[in-house]
């Protein structure tokens, strides 16, 4: 990690804008290998459905908190609680789909402390996936398209197993909403209503639907297929703030992204994150992050650094994410070479703007006179946190967000230097073009931000909806809402 070196840099430049360190070092790839970039991508998309959904298979663990007073739904055939670990909705959308039948009930529940919870990153504990198989059974069974051999229950049941060993609740698993598999209902919630509702029209769901009879004294048609509208509920935590409900505590955070993780590096190696999976992970790194992840629980809840990782993360994507966006389509734009080249210097400088200083000009050909603008930028988000008492997840955290900010800071400088002096050189547009488009790209590829980047384009409708296919997870379409 290189938070002393940024540290260290950042604040010679502040003492003394006249004096400009030169850090060559700063402009250079990362290396290939690095996961700086993954573990920025993780932690920052998690409980957001949408990132989640486009790359499914997940590498870190997120002990997360549920408030008291925290209400879930339960569909199910009768009003009995459910006295084994069961699974519960955040909306009741979701449960409505599990109440069949002319006894259908949902009922609706109240957490009466707060809940400690694992959420997986990615397809959160859906059987594509191989990182609840860690929790249990210590090492990589199942998931990719073999799936687990294990059926839902058997999982839930091996899950609350170790969770009743470490003093977890449940965990979360996602599918087309998030939901929350409880271990122990009688430990965790109360009873609010347990009521008898009206049934779903079953002939709307497809081949084999039943003709429900209407409640007495009930005209017209009943609600349709309500699986879809399980969709739409979920929908409503595809981006930040994503799911409330349920808070992640990053100084917990376990990823296997962690550079102590070896058994991984080959296998990912020049692969995309879609491709990269948890398949060849040895059973030593296996064992020595579950350890991680029962120490991380096992310490207090309600003791950690104090630091805001969710808001930090997200001002980094906010501020940036768009921004760098519309850079990307400015360069594209097919038109006069001289007017993009031009558009684009100012739509970077502006992202540069706040690490200026008056007496940062050129003072040679090279990209060297950018040293300090870099190095302010670089640490802009991280040169005022502590640098102890951080928990070793957050020191992990702190060197992903410096790596992510060096590489953004790096790549910008780079576009600017070729564009700086475009307004005197107008015949050298055409090439300042493609030299910044390069840059942008090549960023942008490397960041992944897939809960800004991939996106339904053009954007839909107020009568659709933006869904990820199963075979092209990166080109999302637009669908008809149901009932529209």
């Amino acid at each position: 990690m290189k938070s002393a070196f940024f540290l260290l840099a950042i604040a010679n430049c502040a003492i003394s804008a006249q004096m400009p360190f030169t850090f060559p070092t700063w402009d250079k790839d990362p290396d290939v290998d690095a996961t700086g970039n993954r573990i920025f991508a993780s932690a920052s998309e998690l409980m957001q459905l949408w990132p989640g959904t486009v790359v499914v298979q997940g590498h870190s663990f997120s002990p997360s908190l549920i408030p008291a007073g925290t209400v879930f739904y339960h569909g199910r055939p009768d009003k009995n609680i459910p006295t084994d670990p069961e699974w519960l909705a955040f909306d009741f959308e979701h449960s409505y789909m599990f109440a069949n039948g002319r006894n259908a009930h949902v009922l609706t529940l109240v957490s009466k402390r707060p809940l400690r919870v694992i959420n997986f990153d990615g397809l959160s504990a859906h059987l594509s996936t191989f990182s609840q198989s860690i929790i249990m059974y210590g090492e990589v069974r199942g998931g990719g398209d073999r799936k687990d051999p294990a059926g839902t229950q058997e999982i839930a049941g091996r899950l609350c197993a170790w969770a009743a060993e470490n003093g977890i609740d449940g965990f979360i698993r996602m599918e087309g909403h998030f939901e929350l598999i409880e271990c122990d209902f009688a430990a965790s919630f109360d009873l609010v209503s347990a009521l008898r509702v009206i049934p779903q029209d079953e002939r709307t769901k497809g081949r084999g639907g039943r003709d429900v009879p209407r409640p007495e004294g009930w005209v017209g048609s009943l609600p349709t297929d309500s699986s879809r509208e399980v969709v739409v509920a979920g929908k409503w935590h595809d981006h930040v703030p994503g799911e409330m409900r349920v808070r992640p505590q990053y100084s917990k955070f376990v990823t296997f992204y962690d550079p102590a993780v070896t058994s991984l590096v080959d296998s990912r190696r020049g692969k995309s994150r879609d491709e990269q999976t948890l398949e060849t992970l040895s059973r030593a790194d296996a064992q020595m992050k579950l350890a991680e992840l029962e120490a991380a629980v096992a310490a207090p809840w309600d003791e950690d650094s104090g630091i805001d990782w969710a808001s930090l993360l997200h001002v980094v994507v906010e501020r940036y994410g768009q921004r760098l966006e519309l850079l990307a389509k400015t360069l594209s734009n097919a038109g006069n070479p001289y007017e993009t080249a031009f558009k684009a210097r100012q739509q970077v400088l502006i992202m540069l703007a706040p690490h200026f200083t008056v007496l940062d000009v050129p003072s040679n050909a090279t990209r060297e006179w950018l040293t300090p603008v870099v190095l302010r930028c670089s640490a802009s988000m991280t040169s005022g946190l502590p640098t102890s008492g951080l928990t070793n997840q957050e020191v992990i955290l702190r060197g992903a967000v410096e790596d992510v900010m060096a590489q953004i800071c790096r790549r910008l400088a780079r576009a600017f230097h070729l564009a700086y002096d475009v307004e005197e050189k107008r015949l050298d547009a055409p090439n300042v073009v493609d030299g910044m488009q390069s840059e942008i790209k090549d960023l942008m590829t490397w960041l992944d931000w897939t809960q800004v980047w991939v996106k339904c384009r053009p954007a839909c409708s107020i009568e659709e909806m933006c869904v990820v296919g199963r075979k092209d997870r990166r080109s999302p379409q637009c669908v008809r809402r149901p009932n529209a």
